[in-house]
């Protein structure tokens, strides 16, 4: 299957530079014995073939060589490169004003005195809302009929009406306030013990862990405890369908990195190296499609 150039977006793109004492990603050196250019061309590929997969799509790298030539090729998650006939597209910078580009600069709006406006009247702010506090009177009667539900081992009208709920209060109060957090953090658990769809459950689990952390939401433990049932999760799924598991792991990394968990990121990125083919260099290294 032959990857349309066209479909892949300019960005990011990758440097890939080779010289006599090793190879180095975007100035960043790759780990390679010196002097073997076939070995560091096959290290600096492997190491954006995972770059790839994390991203879920193909992505554009410029291979220069010892020599000075350069290369534009894409690399597909699955180890696959293509040399392209024609160089990337050039992404051309945000253009500001007055910046010599030769576009003129916004015009100066003269300022108009305008009359003195009566001061308004003081904005009183609403109370804070603590963690775990109970909901507003108005969602009360769907929290019981959820904790009722749940109670009677009927989890899937139970998740119904946390999906519900969530949505109304994300609508009256936002996605951070602690009223729908707290609801979306129950929806994942009742989500997490019904055991179903685990894909559906790690991208429940890491939306959740995301929406706790940049909300300060307390107590930080349970913030972990998610963070950890979607790897846990995740591990399960990348048991029973590789598949969907590399799809998740992007998404899955940058919650771990956000939230500062190296050991797990490695440990999705390893086996991510480990699920992806090796990419393989053309036969014919002496022709413009076999060099990289």
């Amino acid at each position: 299957m032959t990857t349309d150039a066209g479909q892949v977006p300019a960005t990011p793109l990758y440097t890939i530079t080779l010289t006599g004492s090793g190879v180095s990603i975007d100035g960043e050196p790759v780990g390679v014995p010196a002097g073997d250019l076939p070995a560091a061309r096959l290290a600096a590929l492997a190491e954006i073939r995972v770059r790839a997969a994390l991203r879920g799509r193909p992505v554009r790298v410029t291979a220069k060589e010892p020599d000075g030539s350069a290369w534009p090729l894409v690399v597909d998650p699955d180890g696959r490169v293509t040399t392209l006939s024609v160089p990337h597209p050039v992404v051309p910078p945000p253009v500001r004003a007055g910046d010599g580009s030769g576009r003129s600069a916004a015009p100066v709006v003269p300022v108009v005195p305008v009359a003195p406006v009566a001061p308004a009247a003081p904005v009183v702010p609403e109370p804070a809302v603590t963690w775990g506090a109970p909901l507003p009177a108005a969602h009360q009667e769907a929290w019981a009929r959820l904790l009722a539900a749940h109670g009677a081992g009927d989890t899937t009208t139970a998740i119904a009406l946390a999906e519900r709920t969530e949505a109304a209060l994300e609508a009256e109060y936002g996605p951070l306030h602690p009223h729908t957090v707290q609801v979306l953090s129950a929806r994942a658990w009742l989500v997490l013990g019904r055991r179903e769809d685990l894909s559906a459950t790690v991208r429940l689990l890491v939306r959740t862990a995301l929406r706790r952390r940049r909300a300060g939401a307390e107590p930080r433990s349970e913030t972990a405890q998610v963070a950890g049932n979607a790897h846990a999760a995740w591990r399960s799924l990348a048991a029973t369908d590789p598949r969907r598991a590399l799809e998740l792991s992007g998404p899955l990394t940058d919650m771990l990195e956000e939230l500062g968990w190296p050991g797990h990121t490695q440990d999705v990125v390893r086996w991510v190296e480990e699920a992806t083919p090796r990419p393989t260099l053309p036969e014919d290294p002496a022709s413009p499609e076999g060099r990289t």
